[in-house]
Order: C-alpha cells, then structure tokens, then sequence
C-alpha cells in the first residue's frame, strides 16, 4: 500500500468508494482544497479506491489541487522510488545540519514523488482523466 493510503500531517486520504465516479472524487478534493488554511498548503491529497489503491493524488494549492501524473509503467515507479529514497536521504542530512526547513520541503518532495505511484490498475485510467480535465 502506498505511503499516501496512510494520513499523516501533510496527507489526507479520500476514499473513491464515497464518490460515484473518479471525477467526482477529484471535485470532492478541490472542495476540500478550498477549505485548506494557507499555512497547511502543503497537504497532499490522495483518492484511493475501496481496496485502498492509490488511484490519484496531488497537492493543494492555492484553493486548488495540483494532480500528480501517475508513473506510465514498472520502470519509470522504480526510477520515482529511488528519487524518493535519495530525496528523504537528503531530507536526513538536513535535519542532522539543524536545516529543518530544508529538510521538510525535502520530505514534501519525496511525499510529491510518492504520490506518483498510483496503483498498475489504475495508471492508464488516472492518465486519461488528467488529460481530459485539463
């Protein structure tokens, strides 16, 4: 299960299965975003299906929500994984340095590589409804 599934501080979770449709989820999340205070900007959304998949997610902002394009296949999720580990590696070595600023953006970062990796079954349908909303 994907790290985004679980919420924590900065991710919040919407299950698909209380909407009738992937766009309704995603409109579901952009009422969300609107009620985000500016201080909490950098939560990140995620849509999961019932199973708990990752089916979408992105990151709020402004009011809005800037989606994630979903990894098109195994190579390209491992390539987003290592960037991931590499990115909370640094995040470490910031936190070490007394750069906690840094570090967190950091953790933002890798948190935004994450959210990526949406679930193989539905990658290609995720792909779809971004290019189609926007």
């Amino acid at each position: 299960m994907s790290r985004l599934s679980q919420t924590g501080e900065n991710k919040l979770a919407i299950p698909l299965e209380r909407f009738a449709t992937l766009a309704d989820a995603m409109q579901g999340a952009i009422v969300h975003a609107e009620d985000i205070a500016p201080e909490d900007a950098s939560r990140i959304l995620a849509i999961l299906d019932r199973e708990g998949r990752l089916v979408l997610a992105g990151a709020t902002n402004d009011g809005g929500v800037a989606w994630c394009h979903p990894v098109s296949d195994a190579a390209e999720a491992r390539a987003v994984v290592s960037a991931a580990s590499q990115t909370r590696a640094q995040a470490i070595r910031a936190a070490e340095w007394h750069e906690h600023g840094l570090a967190r953006r950091l953790r933002h970062h890798a948190d935004l590589l994450d959210a990526r990796l949406v679930d193989p079954l539905w990658r290609a349908f995720a792909s779809h409804a971004l290019q189609i909303a926007a």
